[in-house]
C-alpha cells in the first residue's frame, strides 16, 4: 500500500472518486439507519402482536372452559331435576294411598256415629255409644294418625316440587350464561386469528428488512475493502486512516459518519482529524486544511494544554 503524505492526502480527498465513493457510503450508511429503525420497529410489532395474540387465545380458551363447566352444570341440574321429580311421584302415590286410608277412617267414624245417634230415644242412643266406644277410639286415634302423616306427606311433596321448580328456573339463566361465553370465545378467537395475520405480516416485513440490511452491510464492506486499494488507507467502520511520519506514530483521520457525544470532540462526517496511533480515535485533533502537520501539532498541543 503507497504511503501518502499530508498533501497527497488533502489532494485526495478533493477528487471525484474519493467524493462519489464517500456518496456512496453515506447513502449506504443511511439506508442502514433507516433499516434498522425500521427492524426495530417491525420486531416490537412483531413481539406486541404475539404478545396480544397470546393474551386474547388463554382469554378465548378461558371462557370456553367456563361456557363448558356452566354446560356441566346444567346437565347436573337435568339429572337432579329428573331425580326430583322422580321422588315427588313417588311421594304423592304415596300420600294419595294415605289420603285414601285416611278417607276410609273418617266413612267408618261417621258411619258409628250416625248409627248411634239413629235410635229414636236417648237411652238408646247412649248404650249405643257405650257399646261402641272402644272401636270408636281405636278408629279416631287411628285417622289422627295417619291424617298427621298423610300432612306431613302433601309438606314434603310441597318442598319437592318448589325445589324443581327452583332448579327448573336456574337451568335457562346459566344456558344464557353459557351462550354468552360461546360467542365471546368466537369473538375473542376472530381476534387472535387477526392479530395472528398481522403478527405474520410483521415478521415478513421484519425478514424482508434484515435481509436487505445484510446486502447493504455487504456492500459497505465492499466499499471500505476498495477503499484501502484505491485510497492508500486503513479503512474501519467510522472512520479512514492515513499512517502519517516515518515511525507512523501518527494518523490523519476522516470521520465517516458525524458523531457529537461519543469522543472528546465533536466529530462531523467528511472532516479530516489527526490521532496519535496509540490513542486512536479516543482523542481527536482537528486538522484546518492548508496547513503542516507540524503547525497543527504545535497548535493542538497549546490548545489541549490549556484545556487540561
Amino acid at each position: 500500500m503507497q504511503r501518502l503524505d499530508r498533501a497527497g492526502i488533502e489532494v485526495l480527498l478533493e477528487t471525484e472518486q474519493f467524493k462519489s465513493w464517500f456518496a456512496e457510503l453515506n447513502g449506504l450508511n443511511h439506508r442502514l439507519e433507516l433499516l434498522e429503525s425500521s427492524i426495530e420497529r417491525a420486531a416490537e410489532a412483531c413481539a406486541e402482536a404475539g404478545f396480544r395474540c397470546t393474551y386474547w387465545q388463554e382469554a378465548a380458551e378461558e371462557a370456553l372452559l367456563r361456557s363448558a363447566d356452566l354446560g356441566n352444570t346444567c346437565h347436573n341440574l337435568r339429572t337432579e331435576i329428573a331425580r326430583l321429580e322422580n321422588e315427588a311421584f313417588r311421594r304423592l302415590a304415596e300420600f294419595e294411598s294415605v289420603r285414601d286410608e285416611v278417607t276410609d277412617l273418617w266413612i267408618k267414624i261417621t258411619a258409628i256415629e250416625h248409627r248411634c245417634d239413629d235410635h229414636p230415644d236417648e237411652a238408646t242412643r247412649v248404650r249405643s255409644r257405650a257399646r261402641y266406644q272402644g272401636e270408636l277410639k281405636k278408629l279416631r286415634a287411628a285417622y289422627a294418625a295417619s291424617n298427621e302423616r298423610k300432612e306431613a306427606l302433601w309438606h314434603a311433596e310441597e318442598v319437592l316440587w318448589m325445589q324443581v321448580a327452583e332448579q327448573t328456573l336456574m337451568v335457562p339463566e346459566i344456558e344464557v350464561r353459557s351462550q354468552r361465553l360461546e360467542e365471546r370465545y368466537g369473538q375473542l378467537m376472530h381476534r387472535v386469528e387477526s392479530l395472528q395475520e398481522r403478527e405474520k405480516k410483521a415478521q415478513q416485513e421484519l425478514a424482508d428488512e434484515r435481509e436487505e440490511l445484510v446486502e447493504v452491510q455487504k456492500q459497505m464492506a465492499k466499499l471500505r475493502l476498495a477503499a484501502k486499494s484505491s485510497f492508500s488507507c486503513v479503512c474501519h467502520e467510522n472512520f479512514l486512516y492515513w499512517p502519517i511520519g516515518d515511525d507512523a506514530k501518527l494518523a490523519l483521520v476522516v470521520a465517516l459518519n458525524s458523531n457529537l457525544t461519543d469522543y472528546n470532540i465533536e466529530v462531523k462526517s467528511g472532516q479530516l482529524y489527526q490521532c496519535e496511533t496509540e490513542r486512536g480515535v479516543r482523542y481527536l485533533e482537528p486538522v484546518s486544511v492548508g496547513t503542516s502537520v507540524v503547525e497543527e501539532d504545535e497548535r493542538l498541543v497549546r490548545f489541549f494544554e490549556e484545556v487540561a
